[in-house]
């Protein structure tokens, strides 16, 4: 990666389109703001031949230090993030092993620059977050935390003409002191069973807090006055965190957009390489913490020094035991894969009520390919991923005692990866929305028989 230590520019105005100078401030703002580059990097994604071949890859991955976007089980694909120093190296070694792969994309950088010229042209007209907030786009912290504000402000009712309450509360502050977000919306009267969202918990999966945002939408302006929609809300209470990593979201916007962690500061110093900072938040859930996963603080998935070492952790726990709340209900949003998965993630072993679950993500996936022809993958994150331990799932399934959880990596599987571009938010929203709704339909069914 490249580092830019500094930009300075200077152009003649005069006789310059508009059109122009809005791409060229484009251009040279993300160059200001975004100090990783990847220029040349590319995703190679690899198909091993046998699970022999697979610890041929993953050795090749280790010498050169190579980054994994994504990993599925049985060795059938592994992408994988190399830069221009090592392509011609890596490339040679998996042909000496046998390995075929794609050049998946073949350069990280051009994504990067579109995704922002894109997000920056929307939001040039005005400077005020309230105002360029907006779901067809990837906002910024300051923007979503501008609309959580403004939703207080505001009076639901739904089609019937009942009113819909939207709370929002501040449920932790993370190292950099942003607040964690947390938006309930419910009906007056008495406490029902609750369902709990959750998403930007890994900071580049952008489409993940868009997902939870049209979703806190939908519950609450219920813009289409549709009276399903305010039955879900009639129904259970519901309890949505849009960004769980806060300090994560917002280093991608400025600094990195690639990048996973937390921004916990090494025990070691500052003075090290950036990777070294962080914590993987979706491995610091106290469930199975700490059997298999990275202790090594300058790796992606590095789990942190203990248990819920983390404020961002530790207020989804708080929130998920709390005595007063009888949560039904838990999906995770990530990308990318477009896979619907139930626990677990750190053992091969299915659930005792594994078919209740298997049942429930193969209705919502049903749901969801009916919007937009999208196929989703349905197992549990152990048998269709990877093995992952100290997950926010495992948590929620095995120590919390919430019936129902699911992980949802959304779009999409074979061209952006984490760079889904902005044209592919709102079908990405509108097919999960419908999903979702599947899903709940379901429980309710099954819960009220």
């Amino acid at each position: 990666m490249v580092e830019n230590k500094s930009v300075t520019f200077l152009f003649y105005l005069q006789g310059i389109s508009a059109g122009f100078i809005h791409v060229f401030l484009a251009l040279t703002t993300l160059e200001l703001l975004q100090t990783t580059r990847y220029d040349g990097y590319q995703v190679l994604q690899v198909t091993p031949t046998s699970l022999e071949n697979e610890k041929e890859v993953l050795q090749i991955v280790q010498r050169h230090d190579l980054s994994i976007w994504k990993r599925q089980r049985d060795g059938r694909s592994i992408d994988i993030q190399v830069s221009p120093n090592t392509i011609d190296f890596v490339t040679r070694e998996l042909q000496d092993a046998n390995t075929s792969y794609t050049r998946w994309i073949q350069n990280i950088q051009s994504l990067i620059d579109e995704q922002q010229v894109e997000e920056y042209e929307k939001a040039a007209d005005s400077k005020d977050p309230e105002d360029t907030f907006s779901l067809t786009r990837y906002n910024t912290f300051e923007e979503i935390s501008a609309f959580m504000h403004s939703l207080t402000k505001t009076t639901f009712t739904g089609p019937s003409g009942d009113e819909i309450l939207v709370d929002h509360n501040v449920i932790g502050q993370t190292y950099e002191e942003n607040s964690i977000h947390l938006i309930k919306i419910s009906k007056p009267g008495s406490q029902k069973k609750a369902i709990f969202l959750e998403s930007g918990i890994h900071a580049r999966e952008w489409i993940a807090p868009a997902v939870a945002l049209y979703i806190i939408h939908q519950l609450s302006y219920n813009p289409s006055r549709s009276t399903a929609v305010e039955q879900l809300v009639a129904d259970f209470d519901w309890y949505i965190v849009p960004v769980l990593n806060p300090d994560g979201y917002v280093y991608t916007h400025n600094k990195d957009r690639l990048w996973r962690k937390n921004r916990r500061q090494p025990s070691f110093g500052n003075n090290l390489t950036d990777i070294c900072h962080g914590v993987d938040l979706n491995r610091n859930f106290g469930y199975k913490w700490g059997e298999g996963t990275s202790t090594d603080q300058c790796t992606e998935t590095y789990s942190g020094p203990s248990p819920f070492s983390e404020p961002e952790t530790l207020a989804v726990k708080r929130v998920l035991e709390s005595r007063n709340i009888n949560f039904l209900l838990y999906i995770s949003f990530h990308s990318y894969g477009q896979y619907w998965m139930y626990p677990w993630g750190y053992t091969s072993t299915y659930t005792k009520d594994v078919k209740l679950l298997e049942f429930g993500a193969q209705i919502a996936v049903k749901a969801v390919r009916q919007k937009y022809n999208t196929d989703y993958t349905v197992g549990s994150v152990y048998n269709a991923l990877y093995a992952a331990e100290g997950v926010s799932l495992d948590y929620a399934k095995g120590q919390a005692g919430i019936k129902y959880c699911y992980t949802v990596e959304l779009r999409d599987k074979d061209q952006y990866g984490f760079l889904l571009p902005q044209n592919q938010i709102t079908p990405t929203c509108e097919e999960t929305m419908d999903g979702n709704m599947a899903l709940v339909g379901y429980i309710k069914a099954l819960e009220t028989k």
